[in-house]
């Protein structure tokens, strides 16, 4: 097998996301379509808010994960349980 009949795995293709925001774009530019623009530019920012809050929710098992996984008055659990107490 040559070097040309091997697949890019580069992951180089154009997604779901960029094609509805060049769409999108394209309408609004020729008038087509009499959208804000925070609409037009909704695909990106409804994918990076789905991405942001994908993170959180990791970040948050992780969290829960290490206080699960440590004793009650190790030096992790205490400092963590300590950010989230009010502090006077």
């Amino acid at each position: 097998m040559t070097n040309r009949n091997k697949r890019n795995s580069s992951g180089g293709g154009v997604g779901i996301v960029t094609i509805l925001w060049v769409t999108f774009l394209i309408l609004k530019l020729t008038h087509v379509i009499d959208w804000a623009w925070v609409w037009v530019f909704s695909p990106l920012w409804i994918a990076a808010s789905l991405g942001a809050l994908f993170f959180i929710i990791i970040a948050i098992i992780l969290l829960t994960a290490v206080i699960g996984l440590t004793n009650r008055s190790s030096r992790v659990n205490v400092g963590i349980k300590s950010w989230f107490q009010k502090k006077e």
